[in-house]
């Protein structure tokens, strides 16, 4: 894999891809929807927050927590700020649904997950729009 990839579009299409995944996942109702839904989930906000990072610095962080990357975000507009909960309890899912952990993701985590994720991904393509980035489907 290319660690360099710096085509904002594509972050934003992949960011789109994994919350469409979930969606797509969440809607299957399979008894390990919940814990891969909440990957997806989280995996999508991790690449939108970078997409905006890319955007706004020219150069990809190398980080998968999503509070690190929203201060990051931050830097360049305290507007994130109101995304803080909900990346907080995006990065809690995340020992639970990468590995085994004997924790047990449900529909209702599944249903936030989903509820957090769409509001990142659409808060930060409204920012990247702002920046010329407009994401078609």
């Amino acid at each position: 894999m290319n660690d360099d990839i710096l085509d904002v579009k594509e972050w934003i299409q992949y960011a789109q891809d994994d919350y469409d995944c979930a969606v797509a996942i969440a809607k299957a109702n399979n008894p390990y929807s919940p814990r891969i839904a909440c990957n997806h989930c989280q995996q999508s906000a991790e690449k939108i927050l970078k997409a905006y990072t890319i955007a706004k610095e020219g150069t990809r962080i190398k980080e998968h927590d999503l509070v690190k990357l929203l201060k990051q975000c931050m830097q360049h507009s305290l507007d994130f700020n109101t995304l803080d909960a909900v990346c907080t309890a995006l990065n809690a899912y995340a020992k639970a649904m990468r590995y085994p952990s004997g924790i047990k993701l449900t529909v209702s985590d599944m249903n936030q997950a989903l509820d957090h994720a769409r509001n990142i991904l659409e808060f930060t393509k409204s920012k990247l729009k702002d920046l010329g980035y407009e994401y078609v489907s």
